[in-house]
């Protein structure tokens, strides 16, 4: 479809192309009839306006860019609801894309971003390297969501506090023998590793196994699969989030076995699915949507005064006991 200009309305309206400019931004610069017939003849002729061009030309409209790095994960949808601009804000779009669990698409949808002028970025999950997301911060205000790093903001959760309180709560219930799905260079997933490795070295258990994953549900089944065929499973298994541990339970079916029966198992996020009946999973918990607020608000905080202090806020986790450790 051929694109109209501003030029053949206004050959056709027999007005000049700034009269046409004005009438189409709604300009009092041009009478009230003469504007009437110049959009009767814009529709007429199915002129589109360039919504991009007239928005980069105007100051008063801001553009910000939110990238994920997995938008199957539910803890995603969790944060985004809790991202909400102010009022004072409502004259801007905000782009989301995912990287798809790739830093270079990570890093190609940045550039996009900056290319598009957006006046704030935050990374969910970034799997990028904190000194290239530092880079990137240098060029538009950044928060980052799951990580920290220095000399940015940062919202997060005591992923070490995490970690330590799975681990207490295996211990407790007596479990020696102890496997851990780590999340691989997803956020927070080293932190999380070590603390409930500490915790459990503390107390002097030795028994304890480490499988890669990447926080995605056929990671947590992958690595089961491989549990479960041991001569001697794991008594109990802390996977570094939600996802991994309904993974865990998958393969555990098809072992004919049950968590919360056969073996306990604990998980980190609280997704929504896992205090269903049928799941029951014992799990870390924490508020994902006001890390988004929080996220928000730092951003904001960033875009009124770029000389502020980077801030980092740190979210304390509880854990919620559900069937999957309760063993009968």
């Amino acid at each position: 479809m051929q694109k109209i200009t501003m030029d053949e309305i206004a050959a056709r309206a027999g007005v000049s192309r700034a009269a046409v400019s004005f009438a189409l931004r709604g300009s009092s610069k041009v009478s009230p009839r003469t504007t009437e017939m110049i959009l009767k003849v814009a529709n007429e002729l199915g002129y589109r306006p360039n919504l991009n061009a007239s928005r980069l030309a105007r100051a008063d409209f801001s553009t910000f860019g939110l990238l994920v790095s997995d938008l199957h994960n539910p803890i995603v949808a969790d944060i985004l609801d809790g991202f909400v601009l102010p009022e004072a804000e409502v004259d801007s779009e905000t782009y989301l894309a995912s990287g798809f669990n790739s830093v270079e698409r990570e890093r190609a949808t940045i550039n996009s971003f900056l290319s598009h002028r957006v006046k704030g970025i935050v990374l969910i999950g970034s799997l990028m390297s904190s000194e290239e997301i530092a880079e990137f911060a240098k060029m538009v205000p950044t928060v980052v969501v799951g990580r920290r790093i220095d000399g940015l903001d940062c919202v997060l959760v005591d992923d070490e506090a995490g970690g330590r309180l799975a681990a207490e709560h295996l211990l407790e219930l007596g479990h020696s023998r102890l496997a851990h799905i780590d999340g691989g260079n997803g956020a927070g997933a080293l932190r999380r590793k070590r603390a409930f490795l500490d915790t459990i070295s503390s107390a002097g258990i030795s028994d304890v196994s480490v499988h890669g994953g990447d926080y995605t549900q056929s990671s947590g089944y992958k690595a089961a699969l491989d549990l479960f065929a041991e001569p001697r499973p794991p008594t109990g298994i802390f996977a570094a989030n939600d996802l991994m541990a309904l993974g865990v339970m998958g393969a555990a079916r098809e072992a004919d076995l049950n968590a919360g029966r056969d073996f306990a198992l604990v998980g980190f996020d609280d997704i929504s699915l896992s205090a269903y009946d049928y799941i029951s999973l014992t799990t870390v918990s924490y508020s994902r949507n006001k890390m988004g607020e929080i996220a928000s608000k730092l951003l904001l905080n960033r875009l009124s005064d770029p000389q502020l202090a980077a801030e980092t806020i740190e979210l304390t986790p509880t854990l919620v006991v559900r069937q999957s450790t309760k063993l009968s």
